[in-house]
């Protein structure tokens, strides 16, 4: 074969990619981006074909789920979802607790969405678990890719590979069409064997990202957090244990006040009643996560005047748990009922008090806070020493740290003040509107039923997939699930680029030839050694190709190529057709191997030498199973 000048650009393009992806110091949406440019620019392809990949529908619907599950998570639906499938993780739940059903939801929904929705989940469940997010994202990404090849709706590729076989009745001896549950035979025993080396074996191989864990583990700024259980808490009438308030990661609950009475001594049987004061102790990233929860709000501390019990333990209760922070307002008697403050800003914010602040020497409540920065003070901390006070009192000095309940602006509006320091936001703080959460729970089961059971045209396998998903992002806008400006930063650009860029080169090393010829050749020299050898070498070159292609574009060229072989070597051209099914699916080595792969490389922090350390041997067990199971379930040779 002579190699023409796009061949070689192609293959000289595909180094540099698996080159770039290896090493550590450039995002791989660069590298891929990069190499589609360098496609573009020396004419392997044409423009419009290589920017058809950021229009593709998957795109789309990748975009339209981040809103969809923004709209779970800033309702507090998420945390509903994951405690009906995972209950409460700790630092001692079984992994397989959570891939399985995953694995098993996948058989019914494609798992690009399903990543998309478990994705934050998941790092919720991390930081419960505390470990970090690189231990558990790459197992996502693989219990759902061994999850969909259970069935035929279960991933796009099964979809591919059921067309093609009606499309090939005269190599196949039986029914042209693939039974719903037909690739379940080696689907099944894929998935458990896969899933057991994930939470044995493989979790030995995972990074453990350290760095990833958020920056207040790291460098920690205890706060104290005053929160009052409203009568809509869900919570009220179980036990400490129960609601999950005795295991939240990163806080302590050291005190409740109920009426006259003060518990000091927590224990975790003690039953939660409305009306009661609790008292925490912890870093801001996880008093964001405990007021996450409906019907525990902040208490307004204004009203609060002195001489009540609360007011006479606070100092003992803040020096026995340690901590060096206060809250807002002034003392209250112990006939008046705490009230509470619900949030009115979009973000928490830490603010550090610089040396030329005007806020130096005046206490919280003086210096007028609320008026003047529009934002509201929840917690102090004050390195090396105890606030024993009400946050109200608290006379401010340089470096004292502020946790602040302010607007979205905030930041953008006092980051260059000679008031403050250092001006930061935390992530993922807004306020949670408990009471959309039903509503964003019917339009995620819509769309969990919709991109399921939908009608899809073999022409436009993706279309109404991605439709759907569209539709659900709009319902989340139009019910105020979602604002738009939350809804644009809630997509992830860099998880685009990365899928349409890798559509493109997958482009290119089809049209090129570059795939078609890998192909031919591999198979050439397997075919005299009988069917088994053929069997092999179709599903091994399958693997191949789609650790670097997409998996659909893989699965429809490896069906057409079967479909030869089979008429060559008279074989049944189904065991061909499940093997590819598989195969195209079950690509664990490379980021770029399988959409979901790509989908969770940022949040886990991880590099293209992770996907080898785990996904080869993965890869080796699903090609071993497969090649034991399929000979077993489908006659290799055509029947006559």
């Amino acid at each position: 074969m002579n190699f023409d000048s796009n061949f070689v650009i192609t293959m000289a393009v595909l180094v540099f990619v698996l080159l770039g992806l290896l090493q550590d110091y450039i995002a791989a949406e660069v590298v891929m981006f990069t190499a589609l440019v360098m496609l573009v620019g020396t004419g392997v392809l044409p423009f419009k074909t290589a920017v058809e990949g950021f229009a593709d529908k998957s795109c789309l619907a990748i975009g339209a789920l981040y809103v969809v599950g923004l709209g779970l998570r800033s309702t507090g639906a998420l945390e509903s979802i994951s405690a009906v499938m995972f209950g409460k993780p700790g630092p001692q739940t079984p992994r397989i607790r959570l891939l399985f059903p995953v694995a098993a939801l996948s058989a019914f929904m494609n798992n690009t969405p399903l990543v998309a929705f478990f994705l934050p989940i998941f790092v919720n469940i991390s930081r419960r678990m505390k470990i970090s997010p690189s231990q558990l994202l790459i197992p996502l990404s693989y219990a759902t890719i061994m999850g969909g090849v259970c069935s035929k709706i279960g991933t796009s590729t099964n979809i591919v590979v059921a067309g093609a076989m009606e499309r090939a009745g005269d190599v196949l001896s039986e029914g042209p069409s693939m039974g719903f549950f037909e690739v379940s035979w080696v689907g099944l025993p894929i998935a458990f064997v896969g899933l057991l080396f994930l939470v044995t074996i493989g979790r030995r191989l995972l990074p453990n990202r350290q760095d990833l864990l958020q920056y207040a583990e790291t460098h920690p700024r205890e706060y104290t957090l005053e929160i009052l259980v409203t009568p809509t808490c869900p919570l009220i009438g179980q036990t400490v244990r129960a609601g999950g308030l005795r295991d939240v990661a990163g806080l302590y609950l050291h005190r409740i006040e109920r009426n006259s009475d003060v518990i000091s001594a927590v224990g975790p049987d003690e039953v939660l009643r409305a009306g009661d004061l609790l008292c925490f102790s912890g870093m801001a990233s996880h008093i964001v996560d405990l007021q996450k929860i409906r019907g525990l709000v902040p208490i307004d501390h204004r009203d609060r005047t002195s001489g009540g019990a609360a007011t006479r333990l606070s100092a003992t209760a803040a020096a026995t748990a340690g901590s060096l922070d206060s809250f807002e307002g002034v003392d209250t008697p112990a006939s008046a009922p705490p009230k509470p403050m619900p949030r009115r800003g979009r973000q928490l914010c830490e603010v550090v008090i610089s040396s030329t602040s005007p806020l130096l020497g005046q206490s919280i409540r003086d210096s007028d806070f609320r008026r003047r920065y529009k934002s509201a003070v929840i917690a102090v901390h004050r390195s090396g020493q105890k606030l024993d006070q009400k946050i109200g009192t608290i006379v401010l000095l340089t470096g004292d740290t502020l946790l602040v309940d302010a607007d979205e602006d905030f930041v953008h509006r006092w980051r260059h003040s000679p008031d403050f320091v250092l001006v930061s936001g935390l992530e993922d703080t807004a306020p949670v509107r408990h009471d959309r959460a039903w509503i964003a729970l019917l339009i995620f089961l819509a769309v969990l039923l919709g991109m399921s059971f939908g009608p899809d045209s073999k022409e436009n396998v993706y279309w109404n997939q991605s439709l759907v998903a569209m539709c659900g992002a709009v319902a989340m806008l139009w019910t105020r699930c979602v604002r738009g400006n939350d809804a644009i930063r809630a997509i992830d650009m860099g998880v685009i680029v990365l899928v349409a860029a890798s559509l493109g080169i997958g482009q290119a090393l089809e049209v090129s030839g570059a795939a078609s010829w890998l192909a031919t050749k591999l198979l050439a020299v397997s075919s005299p050694f009988g069917p088994v050898a053929v069997l092999a070498t179709v599903y091994l070159l399958t693997m191949v190709l789609s650790e670097l292609l997409s998996n659909s574009a893989t699965a429809a060229l490896m069906c057409t190529l079967a479909k030869s072989i089979a008429l060559q070597q008279g074989l049944d051209a189904r065991p061909l057709m499940i093997a590819i099914a598989i195969s195209a699916s079950c690509a664990f080595a490379t980021p770029i191997g399988y959409q979901t792969n790509l989908m969770v490389m940022n949040p886990g922090g991880y590099r293209f030498r992770d996907y080898l350390k785990v996904g080869l041997p993965l890869d080796l067990i699903c090609f071993i199973v497969a090649m034991i199971v399929i000979p077993l379930v489908w006659t290799l040779e055509m029947k006559r």
